[in-house]
């Protein structure tokens, strides 16, 4: 789990992948820059997604604390790579470890819970489907509910 409050988030691609991350980006209230050379429509009028309609260029990443790579191009992630050399930034190759600070879990997210399902990178589309799974068996609703009756319990043997 990652803290990314305040933090500015770049993404690079607008494929499939990362429109599933920025799905899952968009729930945290981040706001969030996309670059690529087209667009889905349904990133077209998100308060929270500034577009730029362009490929990569050096120093893109200057400025951003994560950064998540979802672009498929073998010589444009190693530019990248060499780029986020030396700036203080987590980068994120989506289906990708190997070149990634860190990896994403596919995530339930409730009010009250979260649920975080991980393959350690190894098959993010398996992560999201033991997380269908989890959904279609699990009464989430019913599991938040009693874990705001816990936390109503710990903050009344508090006082």
């Amino acid at each position: 789990m990652l803290n990314i409050t305040n933090r500015k988030i770049l993404v690079l691609g607008a494929g499939r992948a990362c429109r599933e991350k920025l799905w899952s980006l968009g729930q945290t209230g981040a706001s969030i820059t996309v670059i690529a050379p087209e667009f889905h429509e349904d990133f077209f009028n998100q308060s929270w997604i500034t577009l730029i309609q362009r490929k990569y260029q050096k120093g893109d990443l200057n400025g951003y604390s994560i950064v998540y790579v979802g672009i498929n191009q073998p010589d444009v992630e190693q530019e990248i790579l060499r780029d986020a050399q030396g700036l203080d930034l987590l980068l994120n190759f989506v289906d990708k470890r190997e070149f990634s600070d860190f990896i994403s879990p596919s995530v339930i997210q409730k009010e009250n819970f979260s649920i975080f399902i991980s393959t350690f990178g190894k098959a993010p589309g398996a992560a999201k489907h033991i997380r269908m799974e989890i959904e279609k068996k699990l009464d989430l609703v019913q599991l938040d509910n009693q874990t705001k009756d816990f936390i109503a319990a710990r903050k009344t043997n508090k006082k």
